[in-house]
């Protein structure tokens, strides 16, 4: 069974290189490809030509006894060149993100040095994280309240600890 398999790989492969070399074979009726650098595919009246180093398409038909190959319009020099330019502005936008990584880094140390200067007191302005003098106020009348509140109860517990002795 292997050698039967083998034989019939062997001939397969073979079959094509074959046709190939012979000019009555079924290439005859296609345009050369020199020795593998255009790549053809058949459409509704001809064959499409991609040519592999430099990736042009042609569409080829046959006239008369030979074929004709046209260049057929391509987007690819325009996609190219898009391309090239989306390359640049991302090179450009890479460039400016790190120029402002840099002045953030640079203005988040010019706050640390501030900031350490004001938890030492060196400093002559307040510091800047310090609460505004109406927060200060909500918080003192909030305490204020609070305090009132417990003094409230302690009295009223001293009164009730003192009515329940007698």
């Amino acid at each position: 069974m292997f050698r039967i398999l083998m034989t019939v790989a062997i001939l397969l492969a073979a079959a094509p290189a074959a046709f190939a070399q012979s000019s009555d074979g079924p290439g005859a009726d296609r345009p050369d490809t020199e020795a593998g650098r255009y790549v053809l595919r058949r459409v509704d009246e001809g064959l499409m030509r991609l040519d592999r180093e430099t990736g042009a398409t042609s569409f080829c038909r046959k006239r008369n006894e030979s074929w004709v190959c046209e260049a057929v319009a391509d987007d690819r020099i325009a996609l190219q060149d898009e391309i090239a330019r989306l390359a640049g502005d991302n090179a450009e936008l890479a460039r400016e993100v790190g120029r402002l990584r840099d002045r953030v880094a640079t203005l988040e140390g010019g706050k640390r040095e501030s900031r350490d200067k004001d938890l030492e007191g060196d400093g002559d302005e307040p510091r800047s994280d310090s609460p505004s003098d109406e927060e200060i106020d909500k918080v003192m009348k909030t305490f204020e309240t609070m305090v009132r509140r417990f003094m409230d109860m302690a009295r009223d517990l001293r009164k009730d600890y003192e009515e329940d002795r007698f």
